[in-house]
């Protein structure tokens, strides 16, 4: 196959800001693009503001539509343009005698299930990109979006009957796809782009500890803050720093507002992000023993390694598979004391620190770079 033969319309929820699963698809499509592959993503009810409706972000063009519409009765008319609008541009976007293929990020869903079946009618490929497994899903999130994942996970069987191909995040995905019958599967953990200042030697005064991401059940936002707080009773000039944006972290927000060593950043705009994570001493990822937890992947994972700083990670998912105590301060999930002994031992001594920085960085280059996965999801592309 040539590499110009193959047409790609992509799905998404938000695009082109969105969290880090869409930083992990936007890091594989780059690499497409520089294969030749045609692409174009279509952006579904984006909740964020994005920076423009209709645009070019690295060279690939992408339409928002539905941009902030909530389903009720009130909108009904403003839903059926919607759907109009939606099936309008994967008619267009299709290209006749060539490798027509929808990527889909997650599974089929009630909302989605309009659209797929249209893009079947013209002969698309279906090609679903599974992060999560909703059958574990417990969070308390809104009605609607409760009603989301329900259909995503009753519609799980069909996701892999209309599928002409899977991409998965983790090896129980794999595992639990090879058990339904899926015959091609490409397991694509995270990916990152290196964020390495080789000029940081020293760490910050005060030292600055940083998580940035979702605030859900999952990713132990709670043990980090309550190991830190252990932490700054000794080192008291000590500063955790938390972003991203959500009503749990506004829960925690109000929790802590008399901590002030515990700052919440809420949305951080991504130049600064990245030079946030860039600049942090120590970064933590310390998702939970849920069985949500470890049905997935942890996605911040790849870009506080990129950033060569030392990483405290709990052993959750397939961590272990990429990374040993060399790489990153790996501890049990669910344990505040944990953090809180790592991040002593990291200030206490920081020439080990750097050294196990650089290890993961290096890990990360291995199993994480975009050009390493962006080829398996090429390859997967070739075989349908």
């Amino acid at each position: 196959m040539k590499e110009d033969d193959l047409n790609l319309v992509v799905f998404m929820r938000e695009y082109p800001l969105g969290m880090a699963g869409t930083k992990r698809v936007q890091h594989l499509l780059s690499y497409l693009k520089n294969k030749g592959v045609k692409i174009h993503v279509i952006s579904f009810r984006s909740k964020n503001v994005q920076p423009a409706i209709e645009g070019v972000h690295y060279g690939i063009p992408y339409l928002n539509i539905g941009h902030g519409l909530d389903f009720k009765l009130v909108t009904f008319h403003r839903i059926i343009f919607y759907y109009l609008k939606g099936f309008s541009l994967i008619l267009k976007y299709r290209i006749k005698n060539q490798k027509n293929i929808i990527y889909c990020y997650g599974g089929i869903d009630v909302e989605k299930f309009l659209f797929i079946s249209y893009a079947r009618l013209l002969r698309y490929k279906l090609v679903c990109d599974i992060a999560e497994d909703y059958s574990y899903f417990e969070d308390q999130v809104k009605l609607i979006s409760r009603f989301k994942f329900w259909t995503t996970k009753h519609l799980d069987s069909l996701t892999y009957r209309w599928s002409a191909a899977l991409v998965i995040i983790s090896q129980h995905l794999l595992n639990k796809y090879s058990n339904m019958g899926s015959k091609r599967l490409a397991l694509i953990p995270i990916t990152a782009n290196q964020n390495f200042d080789p000029k940081k030697n020293t760490f910050n005064s005060p030292t600055q500890v940083v998580y940035s991401g979702s605030f859900d059940k999952k990713d132990g936002v709670n043990d980090i803050i309550e190991g830190f707080r252990i932490f700054n009773s000794e080192f008291n000039e000590a500063k955790l720093i938390l972003t991203g944006k959500s009503d749990q972290q506004l829960q925690y927000k109000k929790k802590y507002e008399n901590h002030p060593n515990i700052i919440f950043k809420g949305y951080v705009p991504d130049d600064e992000f990245y030079e946030l994570l860039k600049n942090a001493d120590i970064l933590c990822m310390c998702r939970n023993v849920s069985e949500f937890a470890n049905a997935g992947f942890p996605f911040k994972l790849g870009e506080y390694l990129a950033t060569g700083n030392p990483v405290i990670a709990t052993k959750v998912s397939d961590v272990e598979q990429y990374l040993t105590s060399d790489d990153a301060y790996l501890i049990q999930p669910n344990s505040p004391l944990q953090i809180s002994k790592s991040l002593l031992k990291i200030v206490s001594n920081p020439e080990e620190a750097r050294k196990i920085g650089l290890n993961g960085l290096r890990k990360c280059k291995q199993f994480f770079s975009p050009e390493t996965n962006g080829e398996i999801l090429y390859e997967l592309f070739k075989t349908i």
